[in-house]
């Protein structure tokens, strides 16, 4: 058994966000959230506290943290209620939340006592500087036993970042011995403080001393130095042969014209600059009077919304995914608020207050390492998205579409200035700063957009409209080359497209099972981009085209002339492949900021879906009539499918409902076309294994297999903590699918997966073999699949 930890803060999210982080460094330490009243709202809850307590003490005592003083009244107010053998058991802790938790969290996973474990929460601020009071360096307790000092190389990809802090502290607590670790050099930091160990920022490929000291001081040493050559087990697999990750070599050019850099998204370039210039936001100045709660109230909606839209792009998949999470996980940082709200109360408008604090993180995480300071720009791309949403104009010096056919150069470029660039066809990228695992090249990777970062200062001097020769592969930028240079630059990358083609054409058949049916193999898209990164990936259609996303960052919903017009572009792109346009998928993981959706009553077991759309019949009518308008004027082969249906009656509404707009866009003379199938999807455990009743009412039915497998596990695949249940290879998930499929194919239904299984080769292999008729999944994984699947069952046709 082990200290149970109670976090008690004022905002659920940040109570529930704390635990995530601190159950990933001690899974297997009980830890409890109570944030937010009984009804969810901003403030403290006795019944939350008190059950969160219970619910942790499992005999060794109970850690209880919070974040404002408030919060430990109500704390203590739970203690009263107990008996004095409960309360003898139970520590009110006056620790920072968050680095308290972690050290905490880290301390009870060790099998320390209660006392241990409060002392180490006391302490976290003072592991994490690593550093006394008087800002001297801690000094090691003498210890008997020799002292022994060894160097290595870190070798896992991102360093000594938590997890891998994480596993040392586990490790030396087992030891008879005390380790510090740090740069050569250094005084390093006590080797069981995994806040003290991130803090140094140390990375891969660089240098760490260890010093072990007791009577265990050798075998200690051995086991961190064996944890560190196997990188922490973050490779997954036998570790490289090299002992440290090759460094960025930028060339120095050497010639006239020729600017060095780093090659972060592959690719060549021959176009005319267009300079990319990110004036500072024009903001309020402070003024006396100003109400600070309003201001405050204005800030937290920003916020709120920012946080919803960036929730539903990590909820879309795709190379955005990621990026958007960690985004919203930098909202998240109570630091910003809290930083923010302080300049609030000196009279500074939301604006300058929000912006002012942005501007503080964003130069901390530039004076640190180069890993460190390719995130200050995600801190100000989230800053000026927060300050779009108060109404100031944050758009850059040029439209994406002035780029079309043009070389951008910029000091750097947010994620979203690459994906806007990217699809109003911008000939390449060069960045003075940025960096490879910048967010901005991810994406830039992902939509092949031909990219050069670090190229230095000489590179803004360019003069705008001169013509350069971008080469992402050597990584050089050559400035207004002679005609021989520009020729040879053409016809390398006309040669590279060719290649590009030539991959892309091998996934352009469509696979025909040997019984003689074709499997289509589709995409999921949500966008203009992915749309076309679908076509060029050789999508036999679309299976999933997400409409939330056309929703995303906007205060209000768009009208049906809006919706129309955005669909027809996509639609327009897609040609005469088959497209399943899916009707608003909200609530859950999509708390679409229009919506005023709440967490609680529109979660994953909520109003969300087509249940939604039936309890308002104005928004999915809308939505409905603008598919079909959009079908009609690009004369597109449309089905339309509602997500989230439990039983048959929903299936029902939504058939009746769809078939009323098309008459009414009859009766109207309204251009449109009436869907060619009809469908919904199976999330539910309770559709998916009764669907006959459902079949009845449509034409195909389409598996979404993440949110299936999140209720068959009952493992919510947002949330981290219970990460390690979401195994889409799991007996239970596969006994649904094949009585699923089976009951729907007897039925007469069209069936279809989509989710993360359809596009993972040896998977799709699998429902083919069960008798699925569709696949839809990233457009980037449709050549695997296609191959898998013609290996194992077809030919092309």
């Amino acid at each position: 058994m082990s200290v149970g930890i109670v976090l008690v803060a004022h905002v659920p999210a940040l109570a529930d966000g704390v635990r995530t982080l601190a159950a990933q460094m001690a899974p297997d330490v009980p830890i409890a959230a109570a944030g937010g009243t009984d009804e969810g709202a901003v403030g403290t809850s006795f019944e939350k506290i008190l059950g969160a307590v219970l619910a942790v003490d499992a005999g060794d005592g109970v850690a209880v943290l919070y974040d404002l003083g408030s919060a430990e009244l109500t704390a203590e107010l739970v203690l009263e209620s107990l008996g004095p053998e409960q309360v003898e058991w139970i520590r009110l802790v006056d620790a920072p939340l968050v680095e308290g938790a972690l050290a905490a969290a880290i301390s009870s996973a060790g099998g320390a006592d209660l006392a241990t474990v409060v002392a180490a929460a006391r302490s976290a601020l003072s592991e994490l500087a690593g550093r006394t009071a008087e800002g001297a360096a801690a000094p090691v307790e003498a210890e008997t036993g020799p002292t022994l000092t060894a160097t290595a190389v870190l070798r896992n990809p991102a360093g000594l970042h938590a997890r891998p802090a994480s596993r040392l502290a586990h490790l030396v607590s087992g030891f008879d011995a005390r380790l510090r670790i740090g740069r050569p050099g250094q005084a390093g930091v006590d080797a069981a403080s995994v806040l003290g160990i991130v803090a140094q920022g140390i990375r891969v490929g660089a240098e760490v001393e260890v010093v072990a000291t007791g009577g265990e001081a050798r075998p200690a040493l051995d086991a961190v130095l064996a944890l560190v050559a196997e990188g922490f087990g973050e490779f997954g697999g036998p570790p490289p042969d090299a002992t440290a990750a090759p460094a960025e070599v930028v060339p120095d050019g050497g010639e006239p014209g020729i600017i060095g850099g780093v090659g972060a998204s592959p690719g060549i370039a021959v176009a005319p600059v267009r300079h990319l210039h990110r004036a500072a936001p024009a903001l309020p100045p402070a003024r006396p009077g100003l109400d600070p709660n309003a201001e405050r109230r204005r800030l937290n909606a920003a916020l709120t919304q920012i946080h919803a839209a960036l929730g539903v792009r990590a909820a879309a998949g795709g190379p955005d995914a990621s990026i958007a999470g960690a985004h919203q996980a930098m909202l998240d940082d109570p630091a910003l608020r809290s930083g923010a709200e302080a300049k609030i109360d000196e009279s500074t408008p939301a604006e300058r207050a929000w912006w002012q604090t942005v501007q503080e993180a964003a130069e901390l995480l530039a004076g640190g390492d180069a890993y460190a300071a390719e995130r200050a720009v995600d801190v100000e791309e989230v800053g000026r998205a927060v300050l779009a949403a108060l109404g100031v104009d944050v758009r850059p010096s040029i439209r994406p579409d002035d780029a079309a056919g043009a070389v951008v150069v910029a000091e750097d470029l947010f994620a979203s200035d690459v994906a806007a660039l990217a699809e109003a066809g911008v000939a390449g990228l060069a960045l003075a700063g940025g960096g490879r695992t910048a967010h901005a090249a991810i994406i830039a990777r992902g939509l092949e957009v031909p990219m050069l970062v670090r190229l230095g200062r000489p590179l803004l001097d360019v003069a705008e409209g001169t013509l350069v020769v971008l080469d992402a592969i050597s990584g050089i930028l050559q400035v207004d080359p002679p005609p021989s240079v520009r020729s040879s630059a053409k016809e390398r990358a006309c040669q590279l497209a060719g290649e590009r083609d030539r991959a892309r054409a091998e996934a352009a058949g469509s696979v025909v099972h040997a019984e003689g049916r074709q499997v289509l193999v589709a995409a999921n898209v949500g966008s203009l981009a992915e749309a076309r990164a679908a076509v060029a990936a050789g999508a036999d259609g679309v299976g999933l085209l997400r409409t939330e996303l056309l929703y995303v960052d906007r205060p209000a919903l768009p009208d049906e002339d809006e919706q129309t017009a955005e669909l027809g572009a996509i639609l327009e792109v897609l040609g005469d492949r088959p497209v399943v346009v899916r009707t608003l998928d909200v609530g859950g993981d999509k708390m679409l900021p229009a919506l005023d959706l709440d967490p609680w009553r529109n979660g994953p077991l909520g109003v969300r879906g087509l249940r939604y759309g039936l309890a308002h019949p104005g928004v999915l009518r809308t939505q409905l009539r603008a598919i079909l308008r959009a079908a009609g004027e690009q004369g597109a082969h449309v089905w339309v499918m509602a997500p989230m249906v439990t039983v048959a009656e929903e299936a029902r509404q939504f058939r009746e409902l769809l078939a009323d707009v098309v008459a009414e866009l009859d009766r109207q003379g309204t251009v449109h076309a009436p869907p060619a199938k009809v469908g919904v999807m199976l999330e539910v455990p309770a559709a998916a294994l009764a669907p006959q009743d459902i079949c009845a009412e449509v034409d195909f039915v389409s598996v979404g297999s993440n949110d299936l497998l999140q209720y068959v596990m009952a493992a919510d695949r947002a949330n981290d903590a219970v990460g390690y249940l979401y195994q889409p290879e799991h007996p239970a998930l596969w006994r649904v699918l094949d009585l699923l499929v089976g009951t729907a194919r007897a039925a007469g239904c069209h069936v279809a997966v989509c989710g993360e299984i359809a596009g993972d080769p040896e998977a799709a292999v699998r429902l083919v073999r069960l008798g699925v008729d569709e696949l839809s999944m990233a457009p980037s994984s449709l050549p695997a699949v296609k191959a898998a699947l013609r290996e194992a069952y077809g030919s092309v046709s």
